[in-house]
């Protein structure tokens, strides 16, 4: 029986992934896979999912590849085309 996947919510640290010197707070919530086992070597399977990201503030946050710090812990890898957010998802 596997663990099934759940949806993470929480707050952050916004950062581009060029170092700028800016960040923004944010607000975010993410479907988190469950960890799979993986035989031998090899770097393990990525896509790139759907998420929520809004800003703590009224600042808009530009279009580009970020990391997302969570206050909880974790950093994910971020990007945002138009409205859409997605983060780095494991398989």
């Amino acid at each position: 029986m596997g663990i099934a996947a759940h949806k993470r919510k929480g707050t952050g640290r916004l950062v581009p992934t060029m170092p700028t010197g800016v960040e923004y707070r944010v607000r975010f919530g993410i479907q988190v896979s469950p960890p799979t086992n993986q035989h031998g070597r090899g770097v393990r399977p990525t896509r790139w999912a759907r998420c929520s990201v809004r800003s703590t503030t009224t600042h808009r946050i530009p279009n580009g590849n970020y990391f997302l710090h969570a206050d909880e812990g974790g950093v994910y890898q971020m990007k945002s085309i138009g409205t859409t957010w997605h983060y780095l998802s494991l398989l």
